[in-house]
């Protein structure tokens, strides 16, 4: 089995409030469980108001190269639509017995 995760830093701009900046990470977040049925999550340390978030998409195959396609295709998304808003990424493919 192989596990495969994305990692996004993002920046999240002009939010004022805790409240504004979820709904944007979610809106991303939905997009993207909708559309590859990956598990989204974000993974800020903290709750403060920054002006970034980091998220994690993972998604678990047999085929480490279908993970790769679709982590890469999640990647694809992202910038398509949010360019401005991606800082850096790091994908890796796990492997557990």
């Amino acid at each position: 089995m192989y596990i495969g995760i994305l990692s996004v830093n993002l920046s999240v701009p002009y939010r004022e409030t805790i409240k504004e900046r979820r709904n944007v990470l979610r809106s991303i977040k939905d997009t993207v469980k909708k559309k590859f049925n990956v598990s989204v999550s974000e993974i800020t340390e903290s709750d403060e108001v920054t002006s970034s978030a980091k998220l994690a998409v993972v998604a678990v195959s047999g085929d480490p190269s279908y993970l790769q396609s679709i982590l890469s295709n999640v990647f694809n998304l992202l910038e398509n639509n949010h360019p401005d808003k991606i800082i850096s990424y790091k994908t890796d493919i796990l492997s557990h017995d």
